[in-house]
């Protein structure tokens, strides 16, 4: 088994409170505290370095091709948030809801997340390194094509995800429950507990279409 590294902390110095007009007016947000509502906020191309967002709404902001670099969101909104094509580096999302978030294609290197709401959030195409889950809702989560180096899902919900052409090498699932998720094979050596044997080798059994039927019984 492949021991893991911790992902990197973000690397947060003493933050400055902004206001809401002048974060619109300049999307470079270096070294600050959001607190505000950019609810449907045209944010594309942002930069958020040394940036920490606390108790924030970002509900369907457009966030495409920002760039987060040690930055923190806690118990913000981010649901429906287009994060498309964005880069990702030193990151926690911290008891957040990020219900049907959008991630499609970006790279992403030490993220993580605990403890917030995913379920449906779309993460295909992603390039990972080192993006953890803890105790996350990642129910229909859809990470068709993504690429994720050291990856952990831990106690998480992971009902009905979607991995198919996926390649997660050596990801750790303790704790997790996987009921219904789609394209197991593109977990590649997954690590699990001995509780969650038997409902593994129930995917493996449904990926395979092996049919279990005593001598005698009809198939």
């Amino acid at each position: 088994m492949t021991v893991q590294r911790e992902p990197a902390a973000p690397r947060l110095g003493s933050v400055a409170p902004a206001e809401r007009v002048d974060l619109l007016a300049d999307l470079d947000w270096f070294d600050v505290e959001v607190s505000h509502e950019f609810v449907g906020a045209a944010l594309e191309e942002a930069q958020l370095r040394g940036t920490r967002c606390v108790s924030s709404a970002f509900t369907s902001a457009q966030f495409r091709k920002a760039r987060f670099v040690d930055t923190v969101f806690e118990q913000c909104e981010l649901s429906g948030a287009q994060l498309d094509e964005t880069g990702a580096t030193r990151v926690e999302f911290r008891n957040c809801r990020m219900s049907g978030v959008q991630v499609n294609a970006s790279r992403w290197k030490d993220v993580v997340f605990v403890g917030c709401r995913l379920d449906g959030a779309n993460f295909r195409m992603l390039t990972g390194e080192r993006v953890w889950f803890d105790d996350c809702v990642l129910r229909q989560a859809d990470f068709r094509g993504s690429t994720i180096e050291h990856a952990r899902f831990r106690g998480c919900d992971l009902t009905g995800a979607d991995f198919a052409q996926a390649r997660v090498p050596d990801a750790v699932l303790h704790g997790s429950t996987f009921d219904q998720m789609r394209g197991i094979d593109g977990l590649v050596r997954p690590v699990i507990d001995s509780e969650q044997v038997m409902p593994f080798a129930g995917l493996l059994l449904t990926l395979h279409g092996v049919v279990v039927s005593d001598e005698g019984e009809p198939t």
